[in-house]
């Protein structure tokens, strides 16, 4: 097999890149990579690329992604959740569920976030976490991210439940830290879970010591994205990058009859163009 896409349920304690790395050793590839890091101390669904399907990560990234985490109010870390060095603590008894529930309303939609210190953004070439554990206090970028669907529970004991649907590149962290300032009140993020990534749900998703249960081959992976079924001379073009007719607009992903992932190209509502091939030979 050149490449296929593992759906891992990752544990708490451990980086995306060192979960990553162990899917990678498990299923005897060498080539791989994740799409959308989680943080150490956050679980959840990792979609991790292998071999040949690490060139689909682009197309896989960019979508929105499904978080459930606890907002815990009253305290302030350095990292913006329970991990971190104490800031400030202060009395948040005169907070209601009602009010924060209310606050939400304010992160619907699109809006620019400020990036948390503690991320592998890099600002001066330099990744903010390296410079943050340094002492420093870099100035981190702001970026829009849009925010849809919130549900929410009852505050106890100074913690929310909330579930929040995100575009890519959205910090949980980040969220929690703005809510309590818009709220004047410290708060950070607690037990973040990624239960969905795209199209991929935290239920098709293993554990790490359950290598082949959430395995999927390439053209799998690429759902949701119009397919194209190409033979003959258009299937041989594509190794070419040569383009073909096909009425759709937008990306699209071809497979040959037996449905394995060709290429990934774009359509001009006219013309297939390849700007991935991904095999090398068309089975019938």
């Amino acid at each position: 097999m050149t490449g296929g896409v593992y759906l891992l349920d990752k544990g708490a304690g451990v980086t995306s890149r060192r979960a990553a790395m162990a899917v990678a050793k498990a299923n005897g590839f060498k080539k791989y990579g994740h799409c959308g890091t989680l943080d150490p101390d956050a679980t959840g669904l990792l979609v991790v690329v292998l071999g040949k399907a690490t060139r689909l990560a682009p197309y896989i990234s960019g979508r929105e992604k499904r978080y459930s985490f606890d907002m815990v109010i009253g305290l302030l870390t350095d990292t913006l959740d329970m991990s971190g060095e104490v800031l400030k603590e202060s009395d948040c008894s005169h907070i209601a569920t009602d009010d924060l529930v209310t606050e939400l309303s304010g992160f619907t939609g699109t809006f620019r976030q400020r990036v948390p210190a503690f991320s592998a953004v890099r600002v001066d070439g330099k990744r903010g976490y390296k410079l943050a554990r340094a002492g420093e206090t870099p100035e981190m970028p702001e970026r829009a991210v849009t925010v849809t669907n919130w549900e929410s529970g009852e505050l106890l004991s100074n913690r929310i439940p909330l579930e929040v649907t995100v575009s890519a590149g959205t910090y949980i962290r980040a969220l929690a830290r703005d809510i309590g300032e818009a709220l004047n009140i410290p708060a950070v993020a607690d037990n973040i879970r990624r239960t969905m990534a795209g199209p991929f749900s935290i239920n098709e998703a293993s554990k790490l010591d359950d290598h082949k249960g959430s395995f999927l081959s390439m053209a799998e992976a690429m759902r949701g994205y119009p397919q194209i079924r190409v033979t003959g001379s258009n299937a041989q073009g594509i190794f070419h990058g040569n383009p073909f007719t096909a009425g759709i607009t937008g990306t699209a992903v071809a497979v040959d009859m037996a449905g394995n992932l060709l290429a990934v190209g774009f359509c001009d509502g006219n013309l297939f163009q390849p700007r991935v091939v991904l095999a090398s030979q068309v089975q019938q």
